[in-house]
């Protein structure tokens, strides 16, 4: 199927643009010895466009003169009835920059200077907003300096009344409306893909007009990153009819997203292509999205999409853990899903961290999710807001100072949404052992209301540590470590003004470690799990069991060496 877009050069708000192959009826036109050019092939163009050029695809060789450029709204014959000028809506540009001027005594006639292989863009035209659906026809002929320019501006009027040769090339662009351009449709039929199992998915196109279409893919709004996720879904085969030749690119949806394009020929014609996940591929939530454009440059597509779902296991978030060191570095460990090496490298994203007396997760961190801010208070009493960055995955924003007066607590521990208004909260303890509960607003400049009291007495408890929802009830839950290293489970209810349930014991021995630390889902199992880091430097992880009454298996060695940070976040 031949291509019949050519390229432009655009003046105005327009990028300019050369063909590099002529296209469609363009043919080389040979004026002199030596020198050789070609017009593009037919273009398309829609209302509105600022301004652009017909200038030659190609040159080769050396000129030394004009070329002379004929336009109608109907094919240049040269007789003496036709239409010489623009249709409706199209006109030339009053600043054509010294190089092309009107030719005297001819309608649509432009003479446009070239010497050398430097040459500039031909005429310049305007496309008016409202220009209806319409075809200019235009030619061009070469004239050596010193040659008769009325008698070329005559051949360039009949330019299309003989084949194209080497003496004088034609082509012609259409303005086409966007009531036109919607009459050619997109249908996607897009079955859910099990993993493992090829299935075929199919784009159904009814094209009025030649265009270009790419089928891509993405997910669905709300879904996670699927960085890290080894997430293998490919596009195996394409099987079209002879009206379109399509292109595949042997990549997954992660690694591109345009996996298929095609030069569609007018008529009806369906784009079959098989979509593979590899088994265990997780149950993502995707879109197949198509995009049909008719017009030789600019955005102005049709398009179509279409939800489907890979059938596989849940999608199972990754833990991040941060850690701040004695120099006061801060570092990032993004998750992996794997419970046997459950953390990347670490990389650095912050200094100066030990200005703070303490700081604290008001959310789990996610390698997947931006959930995950963080209070710091520093020596003065002074706490700040650290959100979380806008991309997944990304380091802090800037901080916002949130007030002094904080150094009246003896322990900050974020809690996630303890109230369930969407929100992350906070708990703070005071010197008398008083706990206070600020419930989160969602305002990153006022993310907390006045606080809350809920009890004395929890000065028995040398560490408190918010988790997420160790019991399956959808509430985070509280543990608590007394001075005896006995450990407690308070259990959420979801109640601002009763927010957790009297403690279930868990068990002793706990004060061998230096640090706990809840992550929401070390090692991808579903489960909320306990990091803790014993007085050697080596971290531990308890495996959650979502059983309340026994929420952890014992626990797994992840590596020593931990010690060299003063707390772990």
């Amino acid at each position: 199927m031949a291509r019949r877009f050519g390229r432009i050069a655009v003046t105005g708000s327009w990028v300019a643009a050369l063909l590099a192959t002529a296209l469609g009826t363009a043919a080389p036109a040979v004026a002199q010895a030596g020198f050789n050019f070609t017009l593009p092939g037919e273009m398309t163009v829609y209302p509105g466009a600022t301004g652009f050029s017909t200038l030659p695809a190609t040159v080769s060789g050396n000129a030394d003169g004009n070329l002379v450029f004929a336009f109608s709204s109907q094919p240049l014959t040269g007789q003496t009835d036709q239409h010489a000028g623009l249709p409706t809506g199209v006109s030339f540009n009053p600043d054509q920059r010294d190089n092309c001027k009107p030719v005297a005594g001819f309608t649509a006639v432009y003479k446009c200077n070239i010497v050398g292989q430097n040459y500039r863009p031909g005429p310049s035209l305007l496309i008016a907003p409202d220009a209806p659906d319409s075809t200019t026809y235009y030619g061009a002929v070469y004239l050596p300096r010193g040659g008769d320019l009325n008698a070329a501006a005559q051949r360039a009027q009949s330019a299309g009344s003989t084949p194209a040769d080497s003496t004088h090339s034609t082509s012609q662009f259409r303005v086409v409306t966007a009531e036109h351009a919607a009459r050619n449709t997109l249908t996607y039929d897009t079955p859910d893909v099990p993993a493992g199992s090829p299935t075929r998915q199919t784009l159904h196109v009814h094209a009025v007009d030649q265009g270009r279409l790419r089928i891509y893919f993405g997910k669905q709004p709300g879904q996670i990153s699927w960085s890290g996720h080894d997430v293998d879904v490919r596009v195996t085969s394409v099987a079209t009819d002879d009206k379109a030749r399509c292109t595949q690119r042997p990549y997954t949806l992660v690694d591109a997203t345009v996996l298929i394009e095609c030069d569609v020929a007018p008529g009806d014609t369906d784009i079959a292509y098989t979509l593979y996940a590899a088994p265990g591929t997780e149950s993502w939530k995707l879109t197949a999205l198509a995009d049909y454009n008719i017009y030789s440059y600019g955005s102005k597509e049709i398009t179509a999409r279409s939800d489907f779902a890979i059938q596989g296991p849940p999608v199972r978030d990754h833990a991040r853990l941060m850690a701040r060191d004695t120099s006061g570095r801060l570092y990032e460990y993004t998750g992996t899903g794997n419970g046997d090496t459950p953390f990347q490298p670490r990389d650095q994203i912050g200094t100066a961290w030990n200005t703070y007396t303490t700081v604290t997760r008001l959310a789990p961190l996610q390698e997947d999710k931006s959930a995950g801010d963080l209070v710091a208070r520093d020596g003065a009493g002074v706490l700040w807001y650290y959100p979380s960055y806008s991309h997944i995955g990304g380091p802090l924003g800037d901080r916002i100072r949130l007030g002094a007066g904080w150094n009246t607590y003896t322990t900050l521990t974020g809690t996630g949404d303890l109230t369930g208004d969407g929100h992350p909260d906070l708990l703070a303890r005071d010197h008398n052992g008083v706990l206070w509960l600020y419930k989160g607003t969602g305002n990153p400049n006022a993310p907390f209301t006045d606080p809350t009291r809920l009890g004395a007495g929890w000065n028995t408890f040398s560490a408190l540590t918010s988790t997420t929802d160790q019991t399956g009830d959808s509430h985070p839950d509280l543990l608590a470590r007394d001075t005896h290293g006995m450990l407690w489970l308070y259990k959420g209810t979801g109640n601002p003004n009763a927010p957790f349930t009297d403690p279930v014991r868990l068990g002793a021995g706990w004060n061998a470690y230096t640090q706990l630390l809840s992550s929401p889902d070390v090692n991808a199992d579903g489960n909320a799990d306990l990091l803790a880091r014993d007085a050697n430097g080596v971290l531990w992880m308890y495996k959650g069991t979502d059983n309340p009454n026994a929420p952890y298996t014992d626990p797994t060695r992840i590596g020593g060496g931990w010690n060299t940070y003063t707390q772990l976040i």
